[in-house]
């Protein structure tokens, strides 16, 4: 099964290999760009849904006992800090 599929593959190699460059790089890319927009489109979507399951993950972590989602707090306004290194 296996020599049978290389055989065939070498087949294909040679015959690609005595095509005028124009029409090699036709038929690459008509084959590569299909193979290429699937791959992508795939990852895409599996980043997509590892993500939702972490978000989701992360939220049910992050919520307190009583099951009520915490208020935004209010940005710390506190202006009496200085960064470190600079005069006070």
């Amino acid at each position: 099964m296996f020599s049978a599929l290389v055989s065939w593959w070498d087949g294909v190699e040679l015959w690609m290999a005595q095509l005028p460059f124009v029409l090699q790089f036709v038929l690459v890319m008509a084959v590569l760009l299909p193979l290429a927009w699937l791959a992508a489109f795939v990852i895409d979507r599996g980043v997509d849904g590892v993500s939702a399951r972490l978000r989701r993950y992360r939220r049910s972590r992050l919520r307190p006992a009583d099951g009520k989602p915490d208020q935004p707090s209010a940005p710390n306004t506190d202006t009496t800090r200085h960064h470190e290194g600079t005069a006070q």
